[in-house]
């Protein structure tokens, strides 16, 4: 249930420069890290004597972050303002050379902004600045000609939905009909909250908790997530569908099986210091994979391998092939 290294090196190799569209909410995640050592004499909280910040692509910007850092090449579209934290994030995009022409400017609403407090390596709080709300008619019409333009381009094209505007009905049926026309895969990583917009995906990538609420049953357990994908799949006519499960591991439902049961991968996180953005890792690796003609079992092992690696990692994060490798490397000494 693992990539040798041989194998895995092959198939980073040909993900190298492949074209990955990522569609979804663009946001800037701000990290404030410092040191607790008193509680405020105003209230009962801890104060936090923040030592240093940060700032690193979020939402819908990670997966394409991600993409990148494994060798793939991401087109990103989504929304932003130009305004300060627009502008840091198009500092960030261009440092790390993802392409901005998929970018529709929206003045009507800020650049979204996620600020977590850290504070002895735990995390304290986070702020959220953000108007959710679907796009007005101009920025549709933007999102629409980027879409058709990405899906001549790309391989693969991912959803982010954060559900904060961007994937909205309209959208979504331009997804359906650009990648129904060329055959193209598209892989969703959802919210419960939209999920009657996912119809017809090729792959979603629930954790156990969104699966659990997409298909209003339980879903922890090996015969739950069995029940709950095959459920999900039937009403949303999905191809197959990817559910990770933290310390479980994945639960890979693939189109050349039966779906009677998924194809159950344990987990090869050692160490977890920080989950979030995880999922972006996931399906950053396993969309790219899939671009590159793998087939659903070795990109759901990446997916898997990739994962484990970045949740040993404090915020969000991305992994690199080199990194990769060197795991695949510890495996085969041991």
């Amino acid at each position: 249930m693992r990539l040798d290294r041989p194998h895995a090196e092959s198939l980073l190799q040909r993900l190298a420069g492949r074209k990955v569209a990522v569609l979804g909410d663009v946001m800037l995640d701000e990290y404030l890290f410092g040191e607790v050592n008193r509680i405020s004499p105003e209230a009962p909280v801890p104060v936090v004597r923040v030592a240093r910040e940060q700032a690193v692509l979020g939402g819908a910007a990670n997966v394409a972050a991600n993409l990148k850092a494994l060798g793939a090449e991401p087109m990103l579209m989504g929304t932003l303002q130009k305004d300060a934290a627009g502008d840091r994030l198009l500092g960030l995009l261009g440092r790390l050379g993802i392409s901005i022409s998929g970018l529709v400017l929206d003045p009507t609403r800020p650049t979204i902004i996620k600020t977590r407090v850290i504070g002895q390596q735990q995390q304290m709080l986070r702020i959220d600045r953000e108007e959710p709300g679907p796009p007005e008619a101009a920025v549709l019409l933007g999102l629409r000609d980027r879409l058709a333009r990405a899906v001549e381009e790309c391989s693969a094209l991912v959803i982010s939905d954060y559900a904060k505007g961007v994937v909205c009905g309209p959208v979504m049926d331009t997804v359906r009909e650009l990648c129904g026309a060329k055959g193209m895969p598209w892989i969703v990583d959802p919210k419960p909250e939209h999920k009657a917009l996912y119809r017809g995906a090729t792959l979603m990538t629930p954790n156990t908790k969104e699966a659990s609420e997409l298909a209003h049953q339980p879903a922890r357990s090996d015969e739950e997530v069995a029940q709950a994908g095959r459920a999900l799949m039937a009403e949303l006519g999905m191809r197959g569908l990817l559910v990770t499960r933290s310390e479980r591991g994945m639960a890979l439902f693939a189109p050349d099986g039966d779906h009677t049961a998924p194809w159950m991968i344990p987990t090869e996180a050692r160490e977890v210091f920080d989950v979030s953005g995880a999922g972006d890792t996931v399906i950053a690796a396993f969309s790219a994979a899939i671009g590159a003609g793998a087939d659903w079992r070795e990109a759901a092992m990446l997916a898997n391998a990739a994962a484990g690696l970045v949740v040993a990692k404090v915020g969000t994060a991305t992994v690199t092939p080199a990194e990769l490798l060197a795991h695949y490397r510890e495996q085969e000494a041991n």
